[in-house]
């Protein structure tokens, strides 16, 4: 089972892993968390397992957003000048993998995002922020727990990782006050970065059912011990307001079975369930209370196709929005508080290319 574990852009513009985490009245943002995972690609006679040696992937993720969302629920007019703001962020990221045996294997992940952000400001007109640049690179190392050779039809990996503030969380651009523009960093939704090192567990499992047919598992969570950045929610806070952008936990999971449709063509489809999110609670950095936090979780129909041709494999994915619930954080529950809202992409496009070498 091929997988990559990536850093979008920003502190999560809620995937975003990627998810924007930043939010309140005073400006809307994305909900998606900021880190992503490629489909699932089990290769066209079921290879789970990296040969020894090297792997390149190149992945991509678009992501687009013109919907508002109050909790589960679109309200599209109540979002910030009375129109649901946009997204658009395109994210590319290079892995570059290695495989010690059939075993033991190691990532480096170096992403690359390209964000735009436009709403109607306090002037009543529509403006439009962008960002981009080099994202939060990150490391990992796995491990199958069974010995692959014993066990071809089924396993465990688990893994752990690094992720360092390599991006930029402070791309600055123009917030539009009534009275006019100011320099302040662009939406938190689309930057680079998320200001903050973390730590990721990640677990993947596969288990052939029949002849062609195989099921999956794969998930991480990945915990930042920093409760918030260094930027607050606006250039002009309210009196006494100490809410600053959170460097949130992200988590993602993803269920389904793949098929071997054509084997000897090297061609193969998965469908299955996504879930991404970013928790009320964080493991440990605290935060939680005084932070503009975007919690959330989003589920997806998750289909995907794959193509395997001798050393080089194509997925394709396109996972579908079939629920959501943008959770009221803690700092969100307290009396007058800006309301639960975010926005939030109806689909997402993964596609990636790998080569063994």
């Amino acid at each position: 089972m091929r997988r990559m574990t990536l850093r979008c852009a920003l502190s999560l513009a809620p995937a975003g892993v990627a998810a924007g985490l930043v939010p309140t009245a005073a400006h809307g943002q994305g909900c998606e968390p900021i880190r992503f995972t490629v489909p699932v690609s089990l290769g066209s006679a079921g290879q789970a397992y990296q040969p020894p040696g090297w792997q390149l992937t190149l992945a991509y993720r678009r992501l687009f957003s013109n919907e508002w969302f109050i909790g589960s629920n679109e309200s599209g007019s109540r979002a910030p000048g009375g129109s649901p703001p946009v997204f658009k962020i395109h994210t590319t990221i290079a892995d570059i993998a290695y495989a010690f045996n059939d075993r033991f294997r190691a990532h480096v992940s170096i992403p690359f995002s390209s964000g735009s952000f436009s709403r109607k400001w306090a002037d009543n007109a529509f403006h439009e922020q962008h960002a981009s640049g080099i994202g939060d690179i990150s490391v990992l190392g796995s491990g199958w727990v069974f010995q692959p050779r014993t066990h071809p039809s089924g396993n465990i990996s688990l893994g752990l990782g690094l992720k360092a503030p390599t991006g930029s969380h402070t791309k600055t651009s123009q917030f539009y006050l009534a009275s006019g523009p100011v320099n302040f960093p662009a939406d938190q939704t689309i930057q680079p970065g998320d200001g903050g090192w973390a730590v990721s567990a990640d677990l993947e499992a596969f288990r052939q059912i029949v002849d062609r047919a195989t099921v999956y598992l794969s998930g991480w969570y990945m915990a930042s011990p920093k409760a918030r950045s260094d930027v607050t929610g606006a250039p002009v806070p309210a009196p006494n307001s100490t809410l600053y952008w959170s460097v949130p936990d992200v988590y993602s999971a993803r269920t389904g079975v793949a098929i071997d449709v054509l084997p000897e063509q090297g061609l193969s489809m998965s469908l299955g369930a996504r879930v991404d999110g970013i928790p009320v609670h964080d493991l440990f950095g605290g935060g939680d209370e005084d932070t503009i936090k975007r919690t959330s979780y989003i589920v997806y129909a998750d289909p995907g196709v794959s193509y395997t041709r001798h050393k080089n494999t194509i997925t394709l994915g396109v996972p579908w929005r079939v629920k959501l619930n943008r959770l009221k954080s803690l700092a969100e529950q307290q009396p007058g508080a800006s309301p639960n809202a975010g926005g939030f992409a109806k689909y997402l496009i993964f596609a990636s290319y790998a080569r063994q070498f």
